[in-house]
């Protein structure tokens, strides 16, 4: 039997129905050909078939991350890099090093001081005095604007720039164009280049960062193109075959996809979707779904590239401020927020009503409690008008869904997507401290989503990007700053968290009969891990190493 690969003398972690184990599996072409024993799959064995020698290393599903934002934080991929500095010599020579390789008179943009993604270290190492100063910066580059963002998932926050980036946003010590970020002055009443508060661009508009965003360098095509071709290989590298660009979306980024694709350069199966600008008038978003009602009535694409429905979002992060919750909740600077949905619920319905007519799949993004509320009753107002259980809508974020919410998902056949990820990044600082105990114990709860029979999907969002570090949050649930566990009660079993990240997200995507699983049939995307999830000690699954990544039958990463 030509074209035929088979894996024997190894572990491989079906994640079918019964999350049977095997020990040997075949792929031809693109497609598993069996699974079994070794015995068994050396059948396959003819002229030209290659055999690989597992040596009890694993096999699993390729990870399905359906919350992944490649396009997003690509564009990172293009800036000086702090992670791990923690002086400033060291943030300073790494800036030195770009600043020598760009031309007079154009800006320097690094990523925020400390480690990504949630940057927890970020305070601890200004306390330190590890933020340059701006006598120092201005040393370094008297020709270069040089701006250190602050980090987008974090409020309060802090921003630093030179004197040349001030100059070139129009901040100086007069400067009073926010009540929440302001420039830090020295006992001198001279700017120290610190900018703090809500420096930001996603969900709080600050106007003292508009000041900044206006003058620095605009984002390009190119920058979102080769900010996907950059980062989608780490993807890979860390075992995800498949991934959902779901909301914060732009047309570009879909060409780019579409090009790196021709180009042989897109080792990850992405799914895409048109998000909806829901300020616009019903009649402008009318037009607008006619122009890309290719993606309806089930999606339109290939294998590796399929634009999927369209998206919708409600509301912002609970860490901002910004989430539309079921009651009042202290703000990122200590006030009590209670912000309305972005969108008026009666226009919103209108527009999902618009768009379950035009027969799109509708995916509606809703991290607070109230907002999960707002559309899940749009989806039943729609469900009276047309059945939509077998639409499979999406539900994203959700972070702290109640028992009765997840109980009409499961009625209504509502595919939620929701990351644990999100514990590490806030758990302490805003699940535990700013909203209370009552919300910490059910946040992200994985637990009462299976338990009430919905087949919740893992993403990893904000990050960390790595698919066993989702895995193991899944368990581990732990705060990053604290080490704390955050909702014991939501913890759930290894197998579980394995089929949350693989078949669990091939069902949200309506692909449970081509991906998530290593079944006779199915396409051919599967990890190698150097040890196995299901016994090594709970630890160390964020840190098995990922041997080999493959799509569709092809190696995308490390060798089989």
């Amino acid at each position: 039997m030509t074209g035929v690969t088979l894996f024997v003398n190894g572990n491989v972690l079906t994640v079918d129905r019964q999350f049977s184990r095997a020990e040997a599996l075949a792929v031809q072409g693109d497609r598993i050909l069996a699974v079994g024993s070794t015995q068994e799959i050396r059948r396959f064995k003819g002229p030209g078939a290659r055999e690989v020698d597992l040596a009890g290393r694993t096999l699993i599903p390729g990870f399905v991350d359906t919350h992944g934002h490649v396009a997003l934080f690509g564009l990172d991929e293009h800036k000086v890099s702090l992670t791990g500095a923690t002086s400033r010599a060291e943030i300073l020579g790494r800036l030195q090093k770009r600043i020598a390789a760009t031309p007079k008179g154009s800006w320097v943009v690094a990523m925020p001081i400390g480690d990504p993604p949630y940057f927890l270290n970020a305070e601890a190492l200004r306390a330190a005095g590890a933020v340059p100063n701006l006598a120092e910066l201005d040393a370094l580059a008297p020709d270069h604007p040089v701006y250190i963002q602050a980090p987008t998932n974090r409020v309060p926050n802090f921003a630093v720039l030179n004197s040349a980036a001030m100059r070139a946003a129009g901040i100086g010590a007069g400067c009073a164009l926010s009540p929440h970020t302001q420039v830090e002055l020295d006992t001198n009443g001279r700017p120290t280049g610190i900018v703090q508060g809500a420096m930001q661009p996603i969900y709080n508009l600050d106007p003292l960062y508009q000041c900044v965003e206006r003058a620095a360098p605009q984002i390009t095509y190119e920058d979102v193109r080769e900010g996907i071709a950059l980062l989608a290989p780490k993807f890979a590298a860390h075992g995800t075959t498949t991934l959902l660009e779901a909301h914060l979306t732009d047309p570009q980024e879909l060409r780019a996809y579409a090009e790196l694709l021709g180009e042989g350069r897109l080792p990850v199966r992405v799914f895409y979707t048109f998000e909806i600008d829901g300020r616009q008038s019903l009649s402008e978003i009318e037009a607008y779904l006619k122009t890309i009602r290719f993606a309806a009535n089930g999606g339109f694409g290939n294998a590796q590239l399929k634009v999927i429905g369209c998206s919708v979002g409600l509301d912002g992060p609970y860490w901002h401020g910004a989430a539309c919750n079921d009651a009042p909740y202290p703000g990122p600077f200590g006030d009590i927020v209670n912000p309305g949905p972005l969108i008026p619920r009666e226009h919103y319905l209108e527009i999902l009503r618009l768009a379950a007519r035009l027969n799109f799949r509708i995916h509606a993004e809703a991290a607070g409690r109230g907002s999960i509320g707002i559309a899940l009753a749009a989806f039943e107002e729609i469900n009276r008008e047309t059945p939509v259980r077998d639409k499979r809508y999406v539900l994203e974020h959700c972070e702290f869904p109640t028992r009765e919410q997840i109980a009409l998902c499961a009625r209504l056949g509502v595919a939620p997507t929701t990351s644990t990820n999100f514990i590490w990044g806030k758990g302490e600082e805003v699940y535990k401290r700013r909203l209370g105990d009552a919300y910490a114990k059910v946040a992200i709860p994985l637990r009462d989503w299976l338990d009430g029979g919905v087949p919740v999907s893992q993403s990893t969002d904000w990050g960390p990007h790595e698919g066993l570090f989702t895995v193991w949050q899944s368990l581990a649930r732990q705060a990053g700053l604290t080490g704390e566990m955050i909702g014991p009660e939501q913890r759930i079993t290894r197998e579980e968290a394995l089929r949350c990240f693989t078949w669990n997200g091939a069902w949200a995507l309506r692909m449970e009969h081509e991906i998530g699983s290593l079944e006779p049939g199915k396409r051919a995307d599967m990890v190698m891990l150097e040890g196995d999830p299901m016994t090594c000690a709970e630890e160390a699954i964020k840190d098995l190493k990922v041997e080999m990544t493959m799509l569709d039958g092809v190696v995308v990463h490390g060798s089989a």
